[in-house]
């Protein structure tokens, strides 16, 4: 009878063992996934500062760029304007020496 008293109390040690084993087993089971969450959730934080920091780069670039083309526009509109006035400044004149020799 002994032996079956022995039997049961490690019976139900080996029990409570394996209890706390499993509750620790869970407890860090847990720890480990909120330390993963935490780790995603900053990866993505970081992640996204990052690329909005590249999407402003990359607009600061572009209006960069926008501003020496509107420039350059700039720059041949007039050129074309001047040349423009300078061929209509020869046909004013080229017209009034016409005027002129038929007037005359």
């Amino acid at each position: 009878m002994a032996n079956i008293s022995e039997a049961i109390g490690s019976i139900r040690q080996a029990e409570s063992e394996a209890d706390s084993m499993i509750e620790e087993a869970n407890k860090k089971s847990t720890e480990m996934i909120q330390e993963a969450r935490v780790k995603v959730d900053s990866s993505i934080e970081a992640a996204k500062d990052e690329a909005q920091d590249e999407a402003k780069h990359i607009l600061l670039a572009k209006e960069e760029e926008a501003g020496k083309e509107a420039v350059i526009i700039t720059n041949q509109s007039e050129s074309d304007i001047k040349a423009s006035l300078r061929g209509s400044e020869n046909n004013v004149d080229d017209a009034a020496e016409i005027i002129i020799e038929t007037v005359l």
